[in-house]
């Protein structure tokens, strides 16, 4: 059967075989970051210097106007890997208060989820 979709229609068998892999990749790669981000040992993690600010929104689900806002970057700026180590020596802080400042923007975003939740849910 597979000699004979070889034989006459061997674009849609590598195009099928391609699609197939590339659906096998995403998902592997969909599940495996889901599994990561659901351990409560990765959600709310204290600040590294190694971590992302990508690393740092996943962890507190925070979205972008308040993760750059805490973390001094200006919106509009072209996403980069930079670490929390690089953002606090450019910004003349320490950790601790990058910490502080990702703690409270966790709290205010909670605060307006909560408002914007309807009672009883």
């Amino acid at each position: 059967m597979i000699k004979h979709l070889w034989d006459t229609h061997r674009l849609a068998l590598i195009t099928f075989a391609f699609a197939l892999g590339a659906l096998g990749y995403f998902g592997v790669k969909t599940i495996s970051s889901a599994i990561y981000w659901m351990d409560p040992a990765h959600q709310n993690q204290p600040l590294a210097g190694w971590m992302t600010p990508r690393y740092v929104a996943q962890s507190y689900h925070l979205p972008r106007e308040f993760l750059l806002e805490a973390l001094f970057i200006t919106p509009g700026t072209p996403p980069r890997r930079i670490s929390l180590d690089a953002i606090a020596a450019a910004n003349g802080v320490t950790l601790a208060d990058l910490q502080t400042r990702v703690d409270a923007a966790a709290a205010l975003h909670e605060a307006e989820r909560a408002a914007r939740t309807p009672a009883g849910n």
